[in-house]
């Protein structure tokens, strides 16, 4: 993978943590494919349609990632993978994430698949 496509993604993949992007709907729908899926750390399986309706709703929350690694899985689909420390006030919950993302017809990098695994300690990205 080309290093400035790397970079794009891990930027992308950022930006879904950032309070503000977070809190545009329409910036949400531009960045999450339509068939998107999430199975987050809590277990519960998420849609595009919950995402778009619960992520701008959501406040207080504060993320802290550690490296990312971009693996090219094919010339249009990619895999990032990271540790992550999400506070709220005082409930402090750390996982590890991955995303898939793949670029649609356009050259659009959108995010098709997401999954949050509490962090045991036992293992690093």
């Amino acid at each position: 993978m080309a290093p400035e496509t790397a970079a794009l993604l891990e930027s992308l993949e950022r930006a879904l943590l950032d309070p503000v992007v977070r809190a545009d709907r329409v910036r949400l729908d531009a960045l999450i494919a339509d068939d998107f899926t999430e199975i987050g750390a809590s277990g519960a399986v998420f849609g595009k349609a919950e995402v778009l309706a619960e992520l701008p709703e959501q406040g207080g929350i504060a993320f802290e990632t550690g490296p990312m690694r971009v693996h090219a899985v094919t010339d249009d689909v990619a895999r990032v993978a990271y540790g992550i420390t999400r506070r709220a006030g005082t409930d402090v919950r750390r996982s590890l994430r991955a995303s898939w993302w793949r670029r649609d017809a356009g050259g659009a990098w959108r995010m098709v698949f997401h999954q949050g695994t509490p962090d045991t300690g036992a293992g690093t990205i």
